[in-house]
Formats: C-alpha cells, structure tokens, sequence
C-alpha cells in the first residue's frame, strides 16, 4: 500500500517526503513525476496549470499499478486540487485516489505567507497569499471529503518539522500492517 502525501504547491511535501531516513518500506516520488514518465510529456512550467486532467490521472494509476506489482510501496506526493488553465480550481474525485491503492494521508500545511515566500523563491514572481489560502482550504476541504469517503486515515500536519513528518508516515504503515499482515 501507498501513503499519499498532499498540500499545494510550496508547502514542504517534497523536502519533507526527500528527508525521510531511509528504511521506511517506501519509495518517494511525485504523482506529476509519474504522469510524465507514463506519458513521457516534458516538464510542467512554473505556473503548475494543468491540461489533460483525465488522461494524466489514468496515467497516474497506470504507473502506480506498475510500481506496486514490482513490489515497491510509494510515498507519493501530489494534490487534491489542481489548477487548470484558466487558474481555476478542479478538484480531484475519489475514483481517483481509489485507484492508487493508499493506505493514509498526510496533509501537508503552512502559513499562506511561509508558501508564498517560498514559491516566489523557488519559481519567481510574487505569489499572492489570498489566492495561496484560499487553495490550501480547497485542498483540505477534498483531502477530508475524499479520506472521508474511502475510509482513509488523514494526518493534517502544520508545518511539521522532519520528527513530526517521520512519525506520521510511520503512523500510516503501522495502520496499514495492522489491517494487512504481512505473511
């Protein structure tokens, strides 16, 4: 099973998921790294608008089915919500999330002001906070609708430091082995 991290864009879920010691049973990397990998699509822009919602998430699934059956768990970060080309907000349903087979969740979340300063470091331009805050509440709002509707256990971390990150994933398999134990 998988443990799926989420947050916006600029929160940590990368630097928190990269200083994960190693020996957690799982294998980090992004849902956006997979769907490029499983369509071999080029590097989004610093601007994180998506097209093509449908296919990338069935490429998504595709390649997380794949992983799985090699027998590798994932750490996967990504988003409950995205933003499509007109910077609307498109929530992802939770067909999609079913189909990555998760065991939890861990929202990642931090102070709108912290996000802004870090994506105008990392990607430029002045992000704005309102806009930043409205998001993170989009994406809490679906990450407890669809944990809701699967069933899945939701870890809401506020801006954890690497401890605090650590013991939520090791939280999350834990609940996951004491469903599934291992033979």
């Amino acid at each position: 099973m998988n443990v799926f991290v989420a947050g916006v864009h600029g929160v940590g879920k990368t630097y928190l998921a990269s200083h994960l010691p190693p020996g957690s049973g799982l294998n980090h990397t992004s849902a956006s790294k997979l769907i490029r990998e499983e369509r071999d699509l080029p590097t989004w822009g610093a601007d994180k608008r998506v097209a093509d919602v449908e296919e990338n998430q069935v490429a998504l699934a595709a390649a997380v089915a794949r992983h799985n059956a090699e027998g590798t768990a994932l750490l996967l970060d990504g988003h409950f919500v995205l933003l499509n080309q007109d910077r609307k907000f498109m929530p992802l349903g939770a067909e999609v999330f079913k189909s990555l087979h998760l065991s939890a969740v861990i929202l990642v979340e931090a102070p709108a002001d912290v996000v802004a300063s870090r994506l105008s470091a990392r990607d430029g331009g002045q992000p704005d906070p309102v806009f930043l805050e409205a998001f993170m509440a989009k994406e809490r709002s679906q990450a407890h609708a669809v944990c809701g509707e699967l069933r899945l256990p939701l870890h809401v971390l506020i801006s954890p430091s690497d401890a605090e990150f650590e013991a939520a994933v090791q939280s999350s398999r834990q609940q996951w082995q004491r469903v599934v134990p291992s033979t």
